[in-house]
């Protein structure tokens, strides 16, 4: 799943979502740190983005309640 986000500088790029494993709000910074299972260097991959994970957490449970169910054929 795919979703549109916003760098630092606000501009927007688009995030695969099945390749985060883990994000987080920081407060004080006023980011969310998405760790992505892209390895660089032999480490996970931050992305840094404006959204809040709260937001993020809307988007990806908006978006599951759009898509089509698959249904077995009987």
């Amino acid at each position: 799943m795919w979703l549109q986000l916003h760098d630092g500088d606000g501009f927007p790029f688009f995030v695969n979502m099945d390749n985060v494993v883990d994000f987080r709000w920081y407060e004080r910074e006023k980011y969310t740190c998405l760790l992505t299972t892209a390895p660089v260097a032999e480490k996970l991959h931050r992305l840094y983005v404006r959204e809040s994970a709260a937001e993020i957490m809307k988007m990806l449970t908006g978006e599951v309640k759009h898509s089509p169910r698959i249904t077995a054929a009987s």
